[in-house]
């Protein structure tokens, strides 16, 4: 039985008389001194703008992950913390804050079939799963993976460093990205009854040097987007016995780009029609392919993203929108999103924020 039910909170009125306005969150850096923390604004649905509400005062929460009043956050400090807010409009309020049991944790995840929530540790190389109660609170640490690996690049490989864990739509399989191995390993959760533990089934070995970062799953779970944030492409796999084949490779840049890459980000359009790609090295570009029936990707055009450092994006929840993180020109770029064709053109519209890392609804 489903624990979660995931996003149903968006219809609902961030306010009462403004059925347009719907609450979106930003984690943030906050080392520079020009964040604070989490940041809240009221984003209108129909005319893309967005008012700041409140914000909540914590440590480097650079990604963040959200069911219905729950927000879960990692703070990406030396000793790494998983912290559990409920938001009650406008406010937020700390519910509890556990160890990662590492160092500078990047990414959380809420699992959709299970009362679960993934971190992943970045500079130590090592997964951490946590149960979590029915009042948002975060239960206990269930399991404990250290990666080990190495890979050809020496100033970025040394060592394993888990970059993301994505659930998959069905909630039954977990695929974790180690930049520094090249490898996205594939987890069930198992449920003892009591207990929750992380089971491997699959792994899927990327090219020497690619350094994985994060995918995008095919709402059949048959194919796998993985982005390679070191050679800045998108790597698309298929599953077939099960067993993962690479059947494509595309850039996440122009023809022709020569400079550092940095992908960042990748996602599949409300609709599943599309795929977006962030490259935050010296493209400084977001790319849009179509999604063809086999699964294959057709490379349409690529953006300005008008900034420097795409860290992350996020559609609004029909699709009508699409913002991006730039970190280090300190901004949210709002693109206008075709829902037919998936192009994107500049709305103009911009939120001015230090250190934008993660934008969810």
């Amino acid at each position: 039985m489903k624990y979660f039910l995931i996003h149903i909170v968006m219809s609902v009125m961030l306010k009462s008389g403004s059925a347009q306005s719907i609450p979106l969150f930003v984690g943030t850096y906050t080392h520079k001194g020009n964040s604070e923390g989490i940041y809240l604004y009221s984003f209108d649905v129909s005319s893309g703008d967005a008012t700041m509400q409140s914000y909540f005062k914590t440590n480097n929460p650079s990604f963040l992950a959200r069911n219905a009043q729950y927000i879960y956050a990692v703070n990406e400090d030396e000793n790494g913390k998983v912290s559990a807010l409920k938001f009650s409009n406008p406010q937020f309020d700390l519910l509890n804050q556990l160890s990662t049991e590492g160092k500078h944790p990047c990414h959380v995840a809420i699992g959709n079939k299970e009362p679960v929530l993934a971190v992943s540790n970045y500079s130590s190389g090592s997964l951490v799963l946590y149960s979590l109660n029915a009042d948002g609170y975060i239960h206990k640490k269930e399991d404990f993976i250290q990666f080990e690996g190495t890979g050809p690049n020496v100033s970025r490989q040394k060592s394993s460093h888990v970059h993301s864990a994505f659930f998959n739509t069905a909630g039954d399989r977990l695929y974790v990205s180690d930049l520094g191995s090249d490898r996205v390993v594939e987890y069930a959760i198992v449920n003892t009854g009591t207990d929750y533990a992380f089971q491997q089934v699959g792994e899927i070995k990327l090219k020497g040097g690619s350094g994985p970062r994060h995918v995008a799953i095919a709402a059949d779970a048959a194919t796998i987007y993985a982005l390679a944030e070191l050679t800045g492409e998108i790597a698309v796999y298929q599953n077939s016995s099960g067993h993962w084949k690479l059947h494509q490779t595309l850039p996440i840049y122009a023809k022709g780009f020569i400079g550092e890459q940095g992908g960042a980000d990748v996602k599949i359009s409300p609709d599943g029609k599309y795929l977006y790609a962030t490259n935050r090295g010296e493209a400084n570009v977001i790319v849009h392919y179509k999604i063809l029936k086999n699964g294959l990707l057709e490379q349409k055009s690529v953006y300005s993203v008008e900034g420097k450092s795409p860290r992350n994006f996020n559609f609004s929840p029909e699709g009508k929108f699409l913002l991006v993180t730039n970190q280090q020109s300190d901004e949210i770029i709002i693109f206008n999103r075709n829902i037919k064709t998936g192009a994107l053109t500049d709305s103009k519209k911009r939120i001015a924020i230090g250190q934008p890392v993660c934008v969810i609804f």
